[in-house]
């Protein structure tokens, strides 16, 4: 009789709650779709539900999922209110860490919240316990949300949170973080006699972190494929060195201390650098294929003379340059021993300021110095309130190239130095199969990233133009205009 009327009552409550109709394997899967706080809102749907959410694999930890609100000047009025969000902050995790215990496994760890080397032991306990769960991605970001309080006095008066490599390696198993981005922190590596070889990415931005640690961190990491640098302004001397290195992707930008960059890994194939023109040293580069450079500071016309000449020895298998001037090409002094860069395929050239006086003496350097080129990418910045009102006389050699096949220009308004830099090249390109124009600016911004300007009527390309256009294009050329 107690049997009958327990089964009976189950079945009432399974009519009442159809989800508990649902399989547990496709649960788990609804619950890794939502966001963490979305998760533990479900946690009301009935009873089997109230902790459901805690099998979240992927946790995301900011003050919009802990908080409810994301913290901004407004909401740190004062120092203590600051404080205390921070205690709230901290103590909520813990929460959800300790309800998680003994639960599936963790694929992705992020924390986004302005804390310090005085929250090191609860950082340190929160990563320590997601590597023990198999955690595959680990983003930590300090950063900084509400640099002034609503009085304008600064909350950044404690230290630095120190990251120890350590933390990835959980004793007695194997290191299972593949990718690992670090923000406004401090690094400390490991011995060379420990490793992190599960590693494949790192990001680490605004990370203070010196050559030395930065040499035993990639002696350490042996799986590592690509790395990324960003404003890391203690590194002075980069080296990437060694024949256990497997790193393919390098990306070093606005590290404002850097001096020299030397690189002697034979299976790098891409090395993308943003900053004031430092030395390089390239010696074992076998596969380096693509350059992507964008010079800063008061010495960019050394880097952009650089990569116009001393790259075509330095690297005489690179088959893409991706270069942004931000230098007024009429200023460069271009030797008249022109290099011969032999097996570049590809240049992409951004140029800023692209001004109307410009006499354009560096595309005929082009075409002499990038004998094979098979693609030209030319993104024109030219300054809106620059007017051209005196003809200008160019005169430009003869230069027939006969292997460039692709030609796009983005930013073509139609101007006159425009039109003429355009002219050149369907003159010389004789055998130009496609050629793109573009009223819209494009810059790249670095990892396959553009940024590009949306469509509009300002940037319309004036009748006159249209049909010089469609006059000027030989018939054997496939004309593309946006």
């Amino acid at each position: 009789l107690v049997k009958w009327w327990a089964n009976t009552y189950f079945d009432l409550q399974r009519k009442r709650d159809p989800l508990l109709e649902l399989p547990d394997e496709i649960i788990c899967t609804i619950i890794s779709k939502l966001s963490l706080k979305e998760a533990v809102r479900t946690s009301v749907l009935s009873k089997t539900w109230r902790y459901i959410w805690a099998s979240q694999p992927n946790l995301l930890f900011d003050s919009a999922n802990i908080l409810g609100k994301t913290v901004s000047s407004s909401s740190c009025q004062t120092k203590l209110d600051w404080r205390l969000q921070r205690c709230m902050f901290i103590e909520r995790v813990n929460s959800v860490m300790h309800q998680r215990c003994n639960r599936l496994k963790i694929e992705s760890l992020t924390i986004h919240y302005h804390l310090g080397q005085d929250s090191a032991s609860r950082i340190d306990d929160w990563v320590s316990y997601a590597v023990t769960k198999g955690v595959e991605k680990l983003h930590l970001d300090f950063t900084e949300q509400c640099s002034l309080l609503a009085n304008h006095t600064s909350t950044s008066a404690f230290e630095q949170y120190t990251f120890h490599c350590g933390l990835l390696a959980a004793p007695r198993k194997d290191c299972s973080v593949k990718h690992l981005q670090l923000a406004s922190c401090s690094f400390i590596s490991l011995p060379v006699s420990t490793n992190v070889a599960s590693l494949v990415t790192v990001r680490l931005l605004r990370v203070n972190i010196n050559d030395q640690q930065l040499e035993m961190f990639l002696s350490t990491a042996l799986c590592m494929k690509s790395l990324s640098l960003q404003c890391c302004n203690h590194l002075v001397s980069f080296k990437a060195a060694g024949p256990s290195l497997v790193l393919e992707i390098l990306n070093i930008e606005n590290c404002f201390r850097l001096e020299s960059i030397t690189i002697d890994a034979e299976n790098i194939g891409t090395l993308e650098y943003t900053g004031q023109s430092v030395g390089f040293s390239f010696k074992n580069v076998p596969r380096l294929a693509q350059l992507f450079v964008v010079f800063t500071g008061t010495r960019r016309h050394d880097g952009v003379m650089y990569a116009l000449t001393r790259v075509a020895y330095d690297l005489p298998k690179l088959q893409t340059l991706n270069l942004i001037s931000i230098q007024a090409m009429k200023s460069l002094n271009l030797p008249g021993n022109i290099p011969a860069f032999a097996s570049i395929k590809q240049l992409v050239l951004t140029v800023f300021p692209f001004n109307d006086d410009d006499k354009l003496h560096w595309i005929s350097y082009i075409l002499k110095a990038f004998l094979f080129l098979q693609k030209l990418q030319l993104n024109l910045l030219s300054p809106s309130f620059i007017k051209q009102t005196t003809e200008i006389y160019r005169h430009l050699p003869e230069c027939p190239h006969r292997h460039l096949h692709e030609l796009e220009m983005n930013g073509f308004h139609g101007n006159q130095h425009e039109v003429e830099l355009l002219k050149y090249l369907l003159e010389n390109a004789v055998g130009l199969e496609v050629l793109r124009i573009n009223t819209c600016q494009k810059i790249y911004r670095g990892f396959n990233n553009w940024d590009c300007e949306k469509p509009s009527s300002h940037f319309k390309l004036s009748t006159e133009c249209a049909e010089w256009l469609l006059s000027a294009v030989p018939a054997t050329v496939c004309l593309n205009v946006r």
